[in-house]
């Protein structure tokens, strides 16, 4: 594995180093790497539920924006919330993968429309945001998804400001200036709903990704932030934090470790990885009335993970 130090050969490959696969995949394989590939065992990346959209479904006409939806949970919620009838306006930086992926919601009956942006750089988030509003007139439910992994697995003392810069930027300044757009369009509009990714790592330590773990405790405290700022003015801000998914970033990682799903779920009480279609579906219910109350939380989709 690329990254390999004296001192971090020392770490064992104990409990922490297994599940830091499953907090945050580590860029130390290309990108076309697959599950199969790397894990004979592990079941192939479910795709979204089948049909055609409703037209009647629980999102019906709602305007449903998404950073970060051109792969994994982001695009399962992007599929699932335009089955359910929501107008879904997503962004990612794969412009040709964004573009497949609004003909296939269309081609299902769904309402999709991507748009190219960078979270890192203001001006695009502040675009996308604008973008969103001048098509649908306003943003119900924002899904604040983009993020990327710790491009090594070493010891804090061996990581370099570049990396951390680089994942802060994504992931936590991403959050922040997501919601600075959004936001302002739902407090006119007198309510909204915000949901933004966190991980397991916004709760625990893992050793050797310290960018990554620590971009994400900031994404849970700017939901705790927001969420006090905004409830009294009908907009209700919360986070999920998901364990090992089944994604192209847990992949990476799994090979990164040169283990196989299977040895990944074992730290999980739910025994299994989850699937992107799982996160989805409590996306959409933080997301949906049902969750009315919620406010503020990083609510645990480990499969049990942090109830320990």
């Amino acid at each position: 594995m690329s990254g390999t130090s004296p001192v971090n050969e020392r770490i064992p490959p104990s409990r922490r180093r297994l599940l830091a696969a499953g907090a945050a995949g580590l860029a130390a394989v290309p990108l076309a790497a697959t599950a199969a590939a790397a894990n004979p065992q592990a079941p192939p990346a479910p795709a979204p539920s089948g049909g055609r959209a409703d037209p009647d479904g629980r999102f019906a006409g709602k305007v449903v924006l998404i950073t970060g939806a051109t792969s994994g949970i982001g695009q399962a919620t992007a599929y699932e919330m335009a089955r359910e009838g929501a107008r879904v306006f997503f962004c990612g930086r794969r412009a040709e993968l964004g573009r497949r992926h609004e003909r296939a919601i269309r081609g299902f009956g769904g309402d999709a429309t991507y748009v190219r942006a960078d979270v890192t750089r203001e001006a695009d988030v502040q675009d996308f945001v604008a973008a969103c509003v001048r098509r649908h007139g306003r943003i119900d439910i924002a899904f604040n998804n983009a993020g990327i992994e710790s491009p090594k697995a070493v010891p804090l003392h061996e990581q370099s400001l570049r990396d951390l810069e680089l994942v802060w930027r994504t992931n936590t300044a991403g959050t922040f200036l997501a919601m600075k757009h959004e936001i302002p369009h739902m407090l006119r509009a007198g309510r909204g709903v915000v949901v933004n990714t966190a991980s397991i790592s916004a709760e625990v330590g893992f050793a050797t990704i310290a960018p990554y773990n620590s971009s994400k405790h900031g994404v849970a405290s700017l939901t705790k932030v927001a969420a006090l700022e905004y409830a009294a003015r009908g907009v209700r801000v919360n986070a999920l934090a998901p364990g090992a998914v089944d994604t192209p970033m847990l992949r990476r990682a799994a090979e990164a470790f040169d283990m196989t799903y299977e040895q990944i779920a074992q730290d999980y009480p739910i025994k299994r990885i989850v699937t992107p279609l799982e996160i989805a579906r409590v996306v959409m219910w933080l997301a949906s009335d049902d969750a009315g109350p919620v406010i503020g939380t990083d609510v645990d989709a480990s499969g049990g993970y942090l109830t320990g």
